[in-house]
């Protein structure tokens, strides 16, 4: 009877334990789409373009939808205006116009009922040097680096942004620095090459470098952007949206800034 009895409430514990299993829904909250501007100013004189597409939700493809119709106008401090048009779904764009150094130019957008704004500086040119190729050995094997040397004015604070063609093709790395440990010397930065595949430079690539200088704001972005990223041994840090210039909760960012491009090619 006791063998009976032990049975019974063996049958009733297991009873009870399945009883309390539940199923667990994980739901995957996405947020709702922001609008993502991409706009540029440069000294260069031609054309000049301002990107606008919406964010999407990380589960979706990397396919970022343009917002067509927008009103786009580019104001500087002397009262001229600029009107873009739109040249192409979400590309906006106009034609004969050079930025000037010391110039505050301003970025009114209306799109989708909503209005954006953002403003940027045009600090002064300075001079892109040249370009050299350096071996660096970790863990007993050789990379190719590309570095960038320049004089780094003493008169005042100097922010710099660095983008990188191999073969034509732009790279993903981001590059930025500022002057506060290297004011008015001669500079030389390092620029570590890397892309999704963890290519190498190779002997006869082609390397051209763009040196931008940008104003304080634009410095934020580009730089809390290349925290995150592999820009070389060290590594990122976990990804997250940088502070953008623009009003309203947009992502993305409007810089007017001077350019300088070399070339070079890996030996």
């Amino acid at each position: 009877m006791l063998k009976y009895i032990y049975i019974s409430i063996f049958a009733l514990l297991l009873i009870s334990l399945t009883s309390c299993e539940k199923v667990i829904d994980v739901k995957l909250n996405t947020s709702a789409n922001q609008v993502v501007i991409e706009g540029v100013i440069s000294n260069q004189p031609g054309q000049q373009v301002i990107t606008i597409t919406e964010s999407v939700p990380y589960t979706n493809s990397n396919q970022y939808p343009p917002v067509t119709g927008a009103q786009v106008v580019v104001k500087d401090d002397t009262n001229q205006s600029w009107l873009f048009t739109e040249s192409s779904p979400g590309v906006y764009t106009t034609a004969n116009m050079e930025g000037k150094t010391g110039r505050k130019y301003t970025m009114e957008v209306t799109a989708n009922q909503n209005s954006y704004t953002a403003s940027s500086t045009m600090q002064l040119l300075v001079t892109l040097d040249s370009l050299s190729i350096k071996v660096l050995t970790f863990g007993g094997e050789d990379v190719r680096a590309v570095e960038v040397h320049f004089k780094d004015p003493a008169d005042r604070v100097n922010q710099y942004r660095w983008v990188m063609k191999v073969n034509g093709v732009q790279i993903k790395a981001v590059y930025a620095d500022n002057d506060r440990l290297s004011n008015g010397n001669d500079v030389t930065n390092v620029l570590f090459y890397s892309d999704d595949d963890n290519k190498k430079l190779e002997t006869g690539d082609e390397v051209e470098v763009e040196m931008q200088c940008i104003d304080k704001d634009i410095f934020t972005y580009w730089y809390t952007l290349s925290q995150q990223t592999q820009n070389g041994p060290g590594g990122g840090v976990t990804p997250g949206n940088p502070p953008s210039n623009i009003t309203n909760n947009a992502l993305g960012y409007f810089s007017a800034h001077t350019t300088e491009t070399k070339k070079v090619i890996v030996n």
